[in-house]
């Protein structure tokens, strides 16, 4: 009996080493290829940065975040062609069937800009009464592919990423709605700067203070609070995140028929 109980507690030993030699360093642990040093494969690269982002999950890993919203109360955007403070915004993502709501609010008005699949529209309220917008609809899924879910999206499934060394900082490039992408990754494999350029454009985005902003159910899935884009060298939204739901929100942008009627550019 006892040599039978000593077989089990030294297996319970042995299996609870293997389990702790398995787990990820943590976040206040910055590592980059386990410590072997960086690696430029891009398999492993956009892995790490995936499971930096909380989008891994269960034994298989698989990629379990497919919609979010985040929303807050300080910031500015340009809209209709000026820059205004922000009295609160709303941005609400399905990354399964691509589509994206923004919600800017200032005092004195409120411009809704939605996409979805190969449609893009305003909205007077959030579903309601819709203005075709079909010149922005690549600008608008671009916006989706460079927040860093999105690029660690796209990333993951494109053949043409890669992944160098520059300097002291790792970047990833990949592809999506049409432009080249390139994203600069901090120390936990986060996307601090993502850039993409179209034509003659360069738009940037700004990315910082990473951390769970679940204000209910926490869900270990890390998004910057700060948000700051420029569009040649101009800030456009500015962003600070107050709350996140990262659990899979409902989130859906169906075309309204005006605008699925409407000519596309």
């Amino acid at each position: 009996m006892r040599m039978s109980a000593a077989i089990t507690v030294w297996m319970m030993l042995a299996s609870l080493t293997v389990l702790a030699q398995g787990q990820p360093a943590g976040r206040g642990t910055p590592q980059r290829g386990g410590g072997r040093g960086p690696t430029t494969d891009p398999k492993a690269v956009v892995t790490e940065m995936q499971d930096s982002l909380g989008m891994l999950r269960g034994l298989q890993q698989q990629d379990s975040v497919n919609r979010v919203e985040y929303w807050g109360t300080q910031g500015s955007a340009s809209m209709q062609g000026r820059s205004y403070p922000l009295e609160k915004f709303r941005v609400s993502i399905n990354y399964s069937v691509p589509g994206m709501r923004v919600d800017l609010a200032r005092s004195g008005g409120r411009e809704i800009r939605v996409v979805a699949d190969k449609h893009a529209w305003n909205e007077e309220t959030p579903g309601g009464r819709a203005t075709p917008m079909p010149a922005a609809v690549g600008e608008r899924l671009l916006d989706l592919w460079m927040t860093p879910i999105g690029f660690a999206k796209a990333a993951a499934r494109s053949d043409k990423t890669r992944v160098a060394i520059e300097g002291t900082s790792l970047t990833v490039t990949t592809e999506a709605a049409g432009a080249t992408l390139k994203a600069t990754l901090n120390a936990l494999y986060e996307p601090e700067r993502i850039e993409a350029r179209t034509g003659t454009s360069v738009i940037e985005y700004a990315y910082t203070e990473y951390g769970d902003l679940n204000n209910e159910a926490k869900a270990d899935v890390f998004l910057p609070k700060r948000i700051v884009q420029k569009r040649d060298g101009v800030v456009t939204p500015d962003l600070t995140i107050e709350h996140t739901n990262t659990n899979n929100p409902y989130v859906i942008m169906p075309v309204p028929a005006n605008v699925s009627a409407a000519p596309r550019n």
